[in-house]
């Protein structure tokens, strides 16, 4: 009698202990398997629980909308924020290859975003990533900033056509020709031997040729003279003076233009908020019937503002530089001449309406901060001085 008492002890603790060793996916489908129908639900492996937290975060993004993003850095072109992907606009990886300087240039990404959000455009889509242009908590582009760095170039097809083409290609000119980043060495494989030796053979054809150039330039002051030579640089010194004379007068035209412009739209914002501001102090006064619930409204989503100036003279605004320049042409990508407009319906719902107005006199005091920031930029950079 104790031996069979013993035995099914034995049974008990192998079977437990068989339990204990089995795989942890075996272990789940079983546990699934017995629940039954009601409980199928109730247990899921890490692959189901992936898939289900991926298709509850897919969340299609319109284009040209603009969001705001906690990412981190990927690469030094990709952000990522939980399932969404985003590879910035109008720039591309310079070598795939290149580990190391990719990864410097991915450093340099995040100390320019410093852990804060970014604010991005959505300009098109990948099978599996957003284009967008993005600017951090400061409001400076991202992908200017990597231009201007020389820590990529710009992807010529995507903003071929567009405003950002010039600054962007101009901003990739500047970092070449100052052998910033990628621009500062040929070849960032080469070994060290490799390195000297060219070193040494790009020094040694230097110093050929300034001996040769020297020997040049004192033959040429012997036959010539050196009075034809000062009065050659003469002329050159002050026709460079008039042109760069012309170019600052040209310059400080364009500027008071567009700066003008600007506070024209200032004013047209702030007469814009006077009508929707009281419009909407009509929705907090309880019991007080809405204008609109009697015989309807019709909406402008946004101030009509003027861009004439701006888009007359677009192909000078390398005179600004690229950083007045980009805010400029920021500013402006957000104007519009012709507004949008809503209609209200008398039976359009209250709260519905009262948040189509709050939204669009939100927008409106965004766009007279951004305005004040594009006059500040020029005052900061002597290119135009307000009268008050």
């Amino acid at each position: 009698m104790k031996m069979k008492h013993l035995s099914k002890i034995l049974l008990v603790l192998s079977l437990y202990m068989a339990m204990l060793t089995a795989p942890q996916t075996g272990f789940a489908s079983d546990a699934s398997s017995s629940l039954g129908d009601g409980n199928a639900a109730a247990v899921m492996t890490p692959v189901a629980m992936k898939k289900a937290a991926t298709s509850n975060s897919d969340l299609e993004i319109p284009l040209n909308e603009e969001r705001a993003f906690n990412v981190s850095v990927a690469d030094v072109n990709l952000l990522i924020d939980g399932n969404t992907r985003i590879v910035l606009w109008g720039i591309e990886k310079v070598n795939v290859e290149a580990t190391v300087f990719n990864l410097k240039a991915r450093g340099e990404l995040e100390r320019k975003i410093e852990g804060k959000s970014v604010l991005c455009t959505v300009m098109g889509k990948r099978s599996d990533a957003y284009l967008g242009q993005c600017t951090n908590a400061i409001g400076e582009d991202l992908s200017l900033y990597l231009l201007q760095n020389g820590y990529v170039s710009v992807d010529r097809p995507a903003v071929k056509g567009t405003l950002f083409e010039k600054p962007y290609i101009d901003a990739e000119r500047d970092a070449q020709d100052g052998n910033l980043g990628v621009w500062s060495s040929g070849d960032h494989f080469a070994s060290s031997a490799e390195t000297q030796s060219q070193n040494f053979m790009i020094g040694a054809f230097v110093l050929m040729g300034v001996f040769i150039l020297a020997l040049f330039v004192i033959s040429f002051f012997v036959v010539r003279g050196f009075k034809r030579v000062v009065d050659v640089q003469n002329r050159s010194l002050d026709f460079a003076m008039k042109e760069r004379t012309l170019k600052d007068k040209e310059k400080l035209v364009i500027a008071s233009m567009i700066a003008a412009e600007v506070l024209e739209n200032k004013t047209k914002i702030e007469a814009y908020l006077v009508i929707y501001e009281e419009m909407l102090n009509d929705f907090s006064d309880e019991g007080k019937s809405v204008n609109y619930q009697k015989t309807g409204e019709i909406i402008q989503k946004q101030p009509a503002l003027s861009r004439s100036v701006f888009d007359g003279n677009t192909y000078k605004l390398d005179l600004f530089g690229s950083d007045v320049s980009s805010k400029v042409i920021h500013y402006y990508a957000r104007i519009k001449s012709e507004p949008d407009f809503v209609e209200l319906a008398a039976d359009t719902p209250f709260d519905e309406a009262k948040l189509i107005i709050e939204t669009a006199v939100n927008n409106a005091k965004k766009l007279y901060v951004i305005s004040d920031d594009v006059i500040g930029v020029f005052t900061n950079n002597a290119l135009f001085r307000e009268v008050k």
